[in-house]
């Protein structure tokens, strides 16, 4: 069959204005060289019948005033650059005919774009994210709102991980009044008649473990040496018992624990879990290394509702051996001591220590716990200083307070107009007989519901703009750093008009890339970019991976957003992101990579050594098990994060209907996950994609579906011995590597394409929408800019924000 191009979409494209310019003597024309080069090379598998890669050409309009055409047609020319169209095994066209086909589709793209920019509306509408919804209620009123409460909000839809683009942040009715009930929560909270006197009370092991026998203890004289054992599988009451009843307010809450920690020889540390049952999820978590003698305090804040209930947890999986309890008992329990005290010995308990006093499983003693809340700092309160009226019924007053408290909540000038709005509904509620208080109240709620406050608007209905104001810039920082509204100086500088300045928006970069609210970019940008949220989505076989819990899936986490941060804070090169020789981790992280014991609780800092074949992002166990499938590793999911996360290119979808691969026969000798997948794709229809994706993925076939490290492959079924795992491979441009630790240094060599990857995904967070081909350009401007400094982070940062790209609609 002969494919060959629309006729209607040439005739258009023939009497177009981009195409008069082609009629020159000697310049390449669509009729002469573009579409006798697509008939000769391109259609034969991209047509009605066939679409390789989930691509057709022979209906691509040939529209460069429309975005989305722009942007298959920007793809075409990526493919053919990069050598993937035509494929190897087709008829190859000559460098001259590629060059000009690649120019002339180049060129369009490039003369399309002001009428592709042309039909942008004039006003674009960002929705906040429930993570900013919060972020900004705080930052706004001191208030904490609790945006994952059940029945709050609904969790954000992602595009490729991210969690703030625009087009994907939709409003429903349902949005709508949960924004009403959010509003007059958090206004009650922010306002009460009276302000809650915080409370503070400690409780003993004693009272927490043994209250009914407190006498029979003061008796025995050891009052002030009992402590609470914890061993895993045991709930101890937190909170509730001895504190619960005495307040009734939400609030912060801070909870100071003095304890210490039992660890078995050749066993891993015990794990102190806050569990809160109404939210069905921990709100705090440490290892605990502390000598018997030498307890720690630890001190952490938490949001609470109330009533609340709060569980200590000893979350390390094990069993109880046979045998007593080695310590001091009475009926109804045991009264743990020490290690050292033998008597009262209860021969029907279990036994916790060895007759020299080793902890047999992971041990917390917890001497004692102390509640202190709800909590106001005097910074909170002052954020709501002139926001409430101080006279009853002076509405002239009650003006210039909403003016302040709009202006504020809204991120630009509140005009008279719409502050009227809201006037005229305190002097209706006061007419219908509330109080003046309420009225003002309800409309301050119209206010934070108004979607000035839940939505960014950038543009202006009235006026045709190009880059966005100074309000706008201010707030497009702010979200993009602080993932919040503006602060006073920031608001300061747009309303003086000089924010837009490079010298001024420099300076206001600086403040606040050191401000402690940047840890909020450091935690959601890497979240988001590396999809951490697929961490655990497949929970890994308990069977294939009994030592794998909630902790370690936790940690996996944490190391890579610590690792992110330390890059940030230290101001380092990207590069560290391929191939490092230190990472983050904490105890229970170390003991998953068979690293030295750490003697620090929190996360840390640790050097690497090449045979600990660790470094950068790739090898961290987050990125490895998100790729993986909770039974065995996945190298093509792996070889698709590596394209869309290093590369900045997603591989075209898989063809329907694919057939898995299906274990190995029991009568087959046995084979690797890479044996089997090499074996499937010697089909052509599967060939031409997987080329491209598996050798980026096998590259990590050394690390199984948790991220340990193995020479081998265990394969549950088959005959033989487990194979031998084969992490070599040969990039689509011939260059080979043997290994994760080679293939992270083809990486280093590829920096340059990694940078505007990077770039890419950094404009996509800050500006809230995917970047296209129209940004392109910028976005090669800001990579190569950073290059000079050695693509450090607050550079490329830098660059992005004083760039074009970050300043224009």
């Amino acid at each position: 069959m002969n494919h060959t191009f629309n006729t209607t979409a040439l005739l258009a494209l023939l009497a177009t204005p981009l195409y008069a310019a082609d009629k020159a003597a000697g310049h390449p024309t669509f009729k002469r060289d573009v579409a006798p080069f697509m008939n000769t090379y391109c259609l034969r598998c991209h047509n009605d019948k066939q679409q390789k890669g989930n691509f057709r050409l022979d209906i691509l309009q040939p529209d460069f005033a429309n975005l989305e055409t722009a942007q298959r047609w920007a793809e075409v020319i990526g493919r053919m650059n990069s050598g993937e169209m035509p494929p190897p095994k087709e008829p190859q066209p000559t460098a001259d005919e590629l060059g000009k086909v690649v120019d002339w589709l180049a060129n369009r793209i490039k003369e399309g774009e002001a009428a592709r920019m042309a039909k942008r509306g004039p006003v674009a509408h960002y929705r906040l994210s429930r993570e900013e919804y919060a972020n900004t209620v705080y930052d706004l009123l001191g208030v904490h709102y609790d945006v994952t409460l059940p029945g709050a909000f609904n969790e954000d839809p992602r595009w490729h991980g991210f969690e703030r683009i625009g087009s994907m942040l939709s409003l429903s009715p349902s949005h709508v009044d949960r924004y009403f009930k959010a509003a007059e929560t958090i206004l009650e909270r922010a306002f009460p008649e009276q302000q809650p006197k915080a409370v503070k009370r400690r409780a003993d092991a004693i009272e927490m473990h043994h209250r009914s026998d407190r006498k029979r203890i003061e008796e025995l004289g050891i009052a002030d040496k009992v402590r609470v054992a914890l061993w895993p599988g045991y709930n101890l009451s937190a909170f509730r018992g001895y504190f619960w009843g005495q307040v009734k307010e939400p609030g912060v809450y801070r909870a100071r624990i003095k304890l210490s920690g039992l660890k078995p020889r050749n066993g891993r540390p015990p794990h102190l879990s806050v569990w809160n049952p109404l939210l069905k999820r921990t709100i705090f978590d440490q290892d605990v290394i502390a000598p018997e003698d030498k307890p720690v305090i630890i001190e952490f804040e938490t949001f609470l509702t109330m009533p609340a209930e709060l569980d200590f947890l000893n979350e390390v999986p094990n069993k109880y051996p046979e045998g007593h309890w080695r310590n001091v008992l009475v009926s109804g329990g045991g009264i743990f001591t020490s290690t050292k005290d033998t008597r009262l010995l209860n021969p029907t308990g279990y036994k916790l220590f060895d007759e020299d006093g080793t902890a047999l499983r992971p041990l917390l003693l917890v001497d004692w716990v102390e509640w202190e809340g709800p909590l106001t700092s005097e910074a909170e309160l002052k954020k709501r200083e002139g926001f409430m009226p101080d006279k009853e019924g002076d509405i002239a007053q009650a003006r210039q307070s909403l003016q302040r408290f709009a202006t504020r909540a809204w991120r630009r000038p509140a005009t008279d107009a719409e502050i009227e709005r809201y006037i005229k509904i305190i002097e209706k509620e006061v007419a219908a007989g509330e109080k003046f208080r309420t009225a003002y109240l309800a409309a301050m709620t119209g206010i934070l519901t108004s979607n000035n406050f839940y939505y960014l608007a950038e543009g202006s209905p009235t006026e045709r703009r190009d880059r966005v104001n100074d309000w706008e810039l201010a707030s497009r920082l702010s979200y993009f750093l602080w993932g919040s509204l503006p602060d006073d100086e920031l608001f300061q500088a747009a309303q003086a008009g000089t924010l837009h300045t490079p010298a001024v928006l420099r300076a206001q970069l600086a403040r606040m890339m050191g401000d402690p609210k940047i840890k909020r970019f450091t935690e959601a940008f890497p979240r988001q970019w590396l999809q951490l949220h697929k961490v655990g989505m497949f929970t890994p076989d308990e069977k294939l991976y009994p030592d794998y819990d909630k902790w370690l899936e936790k940690s996996m986490v944490l190391e890579t957003t610590a690792f992110f941060n330390e890059v940030f804070a230290q101001n380092l090169s990207i590069r560290e992101f391929l191939a490092s020789d230190w990472t983050m981790a904490n105890p229970r992280l170390a003991s998953h990579y068979k690293l030295p014991p750490l003697t620090a609780a929190m996360m840390q800092r640790i050097g690497l050594n090449p045979e600990d074949h660790r470094g950068g992002l790739l090898t961290q166990a987050s990125i490895l098990s998100l790729t993986s499938d909770g039974t065995r590793h996945r190298p093509v999911h792996r070889g698709v994060w590596v394209s869309e996360a290093i590369f900045g290119k997603t591989p075209p979808p898989p063809p329907p209907n694919v057939e898995p691969i299906e274990p190995t026969p029991a009568t087959a000798p046995k084979a690797t996950v890479r044996m089997q997948l090499e074996a499937h794709t010697t089909n052509s229809n599967c060939s031409s994609c997987h080329k491209n994706i598996d050798p980026l993925g096998f590259a990590f076939d050394n690390y199984d579906a948790v991220g340990r490290w193995r020479t081998e492959e265990v394969v549950a079924t088959g005959q033989g011995a487990n194979p031998p795992i084969n992490a070599g491979g040969k990039l689509p441009d011939g260059r080979a590597y043997n290994g994760p630790d080679e293939f992270k240094q083809l990486l280093l060599a590829d920096l340059d394409r990694f940078a505007p990857a990077f770039v890419n995904n950094l404009s996509t967070f800050a500006l809230r929408r995917a970047m296209t081909v129209d940004d392109e350009a910028q976005i090669n401007a800001i990579a190569q800019a950073s290059k000079k400094d050695g693509y450090k982070m607050k550079s490329l940062i830098e660059n992005l924000v004083l760039s074009e790209l970050f300043q224009k609609r």
